[in-house]
């Protein structure tokens, strides 16, 4: 059976490729703003940015197109093509939904 046509069918979006996420990360002094790309399955309801943060399980995250702020000034820091983000030493993370528009800087 086609998976477009069932997912139609039962009022589900396909979607073969990824979603992505725009991501902030808070470490120590810093803020850091990137994208990253979360696997999605062939079907898919309609998730919220923090479904794919809570199903994400691995203790590293890539993140591209990398922002680096001074949390306490707001100064840009740096810039990065991408990083991989340590799970363990983030204080606090989150993604927009894509209904709430891009992160400010």
């Amino acid at each position: 059976m086609d998976d477009k046509a069932s997912a139609a069918r039962e009022g589900l979006q396909y979607d073969a490729g990824f979603k992505e996420l725009e991501i902030v990360a808070y470490i120590g002094e810093f803020k850091i703003l990137g994208v990253a790309h979360f696997g999605v399955g062939s079907r898919t309801s309609s998730r919220r940015a923090s479904d794919y943060i809570r199903a994400f399980g691995d203790v590293r995250l890539t993140l591209s197109q990398v922002r680096i702020y001074s949390k306490a000034t707001k100064e840009l820091l740096d810039t990065a093509p991408f990083i991989l983000l340590n799970m363990d030493k983030v204080d606090f993370l989150y993604a927009r939904d894509d209904d709430e528009g891009r992160a400010p800087d």
